[in-house]
């Protein structure tokens, strides 16, 4: 009977497999799970034919990193919060 519905949305093989064979000429990854994951991402992106609705595989990456994504957005001149950076010559004084 296959997966449990909830679960089926994570079968990356079967996605492919199923846009390939109904010729589907993208694949939005929804909300959760799949929209943040690189893998999925970078498959989709291998995958002739097919074009990935969302950021490209490096965004998602670096998405998946939360002092990464804070250091691109200092980067590019984005006002954050300060905070740690697991730096251990870092004060840590900023948090009193």
């Amino acid at each position: 009977t296959g997966p449990h519905p909830s679960a089926s949305y994570l079968l990356q093989d079967e996605i492919l497999d199923i846009a390939q064979a109904t010729g589907a000429q993208a694949i939005h990854p929804g909300y959760g799970f799949l929209s943040e994951n690189f893998q999925f991402c970078q498959r989709v992106w291998n995958t002739p034919g097919i074009a990935f609705v969302g950021p490209p595989p490096p965004a998602i990456q670096a998405m998946g990193s939360k002092s990464q994504s804070k250091a691109i957005m200092e980067q590019a001149g984005v006002p954050t919060t300060p905070g740690y950076y697991g730096d251990e010559t870092q004060e840590a004084e900023f948090l009193l």
